[in-house]
């Protein structure tokens, strides 16, 4: 029996009445969350907080080919049109280093991640948690590429989901990225090359990345990984967007299956939000 609780009232002492005993049978179950429609749209890149600069976009595609930029600090020196200047002579030498092989280099992610959710939905993994039907919640997901040069023509290619989930109390959500890159750089064209036979290996190998970048991006949103202060690693190696090993600190998610999960803080970094990393492609440094 509960003990009886005193209560002060206009400054006046009362006895309060017993609570009322919890049913046999407990609580009520907690109400399922809501569930939260899957939207993939097509909105493409945005030059000014998706891209650095001198990245080559390959035109009406959501492909973009970085890495192969030089000079950054030469053309920051110079301010904004010095940035442009330099920005765009990037752009030219990214777009020569792939002209001879766009085409194989399409990738139509949209429609790839559409159809890989409906199969990872329908096999209960997630219960009720997400649908592909109308919902008052809804995870808008705009997909893209990211092929990284690392070297002359051997690239890291990446798949990126670029998330906003919009609910009754968030009409102004801020964006969540999902970066993934499974395996180690690979020639781009030439005999062997990824672009060979109209792409066929890069597309397989972005239908691998495809998926695992759901599976993430659908647990994260289902019960969120933590991020704690504690958990801030620095990493050192491969990044989106970057051509040589960087150093960047970030919050460690623990794992899926063998792959590091790695959350850089967004801002204005290009590759801010949880890169999927595989084994080998980011060495821990020891904290100072």
């Amino acid at each position: 029996m509960r003990k009886v609780m005193l209560a002060v009232i206009a400054g006046a002492s009362i006895l309060a009445a017993p609570a009322a005993a919890a049913p046999e049978t407990g609580d009520a179950p907690a109400q399922a969350p809501s569930p939260t429609r899957i939207v993939y749209a097509d909105e493409g890149v945005s030059r000014m907080n998706d891209m650095p600069l001198g990245v080559h976009r390959i035109p009406d595609s959501n492909v973009v080919v970085s890495g192969h930029q030089k000079g950054g600090g030469i053309g920051l020196l110079f301010g904004v049109v010095g940035m442009a200047i330099q920005s765009s002579a990037n752009a030219s030498g990214g777009t020569a280093r792939v002209q001879n092989v766009e085409d194989n280099l399409r990738f139509d992610a949209t429609a790839k991640a559409t159809e890989l959710t409906g199969a990872i939905l329908a096999d209960g993994t997630f219960g009720q948690r997400f649908t592909q039907q109308a919902a008052d919640n809804i995870l808008n997901v705009s997909p893209y590429i990211v092929i990284t040069f690392q070297g002359e023509n051997e690239v890291r290619p990446y798949i990126v989901l670029k998330t906003k989930l919009y609910t009754a109390a968030d009409q102004s959500p801020k964006a969540e990225k999902y970066f993934c890159c499974e395996g180690k750089a690979l020639p781009l064209s030439g005999p062997g090359g990824l672009a060979e036979n109209g792409g066929a290996e890069l597309k397989a190998l972005l239908t691998a990345e495809l998926d695992t970048a759901i599976r993430v991006m659908l647990q994260d949103r289902a019960q969120p990984y933590t991020r704690d202060k504690a958990t801030r690693i620095t990493v050192k190696g491969n990044l989106p967007f970057v051509g040589k090993p960087f150093k960047m600190k970030g919050y460690d998610l623990g794992k899926y299956n063998d792959y590091s999960l790695i959350d850089f803080s967004s801002g204005l970094l290009v590759f801010g939000g949880v890169n999927i990393a595989e084994p080998g492609s980011l060495e821990v440094l020891p904290p100072k």
